[in-house]
């Protein structure tokens, strides 16, 4: 009987092990993956193919993080810019879109997620109808961000809060928050 738990305690200590270097070893394919993911963001064409390769292969891997959904869709929105070809500029488009939309409907309150979908679909051409979209992304940003501000948080938040001014001036004082934001990040 002794050995019978040894060797179940052994088992169960191997599986956590195995889980526990399965989630080390997608942490490391994740931040491989970002890294592609910012290279393309910055013009490497050839980096967003193989952003939305190790992206494909991870949310394969990983079908219910949200994240890597988000940085899937917003992957294929780089690849969309960076085509020459009409029809796959729409076509990276939307299907990018889809895979931000999943990641959103997946994790609602997962500020980079909607962060990703915001600053994708603010940048897309109106003919893809997502203006609403990125307001709405926008201002539950503010929210979760007001909610529990941190310096993480406050960088990424100066850039949104220069798009509400924009987009929706009389919704609050935009300006305010960005230099509260400001003053977050400079530690004061």
């Amino acid at each position: 009987m002794v050995k019978l738990y040894s060797f179940v305690f052994a088992l169960f200590f191997s599986l956590i092990s195995a889980i526990q270097i399965s989630n080390a070893q997608t942490s490391v394919i994740f931040e491989s993956a970002k890294a592609l993911h910012d290279q393309a963001r910055e013009g490497d064409e050839e980096a967003a193919e193989q952003a939305v390769d190790a992206f494909t292969n991870l949310v394969k891997a990983e079908p219910n993080n949200a994240l890597a959904l988000a940085y899937l869709g917003s992957s294929y929105a780089i690849s969309a810019r960076e085509s020459s070809v009409v029809t796959n500029k729409i076509r990276y488009t939307n299907r990018g879109l889809r895979y931000l939309d999943q990641a959103v409907t997946l994790a609602p309150k997962n500020f980079f997620a909607r962060l990703i979908r915001a600053n994708v679909t603010a940048n897309l051409p109106s003919m893809f109808g997502r203006g609403d979209t990125a307001l709405e992304d926008m201002l539950l940003l503010d929210q979760l961000y007001s909610a529990a501000p941190t310096p993480q948080l406050a960088g990424p938040m100066l850039g949104i809060y220069a798009k509400l001014e924009d987009a929706a001036p009389k919704e609050s004082d935009w300006t305010s928050k960005a230099a509260q934001a400001k003053a977050l990040l400079a530690g004061k």
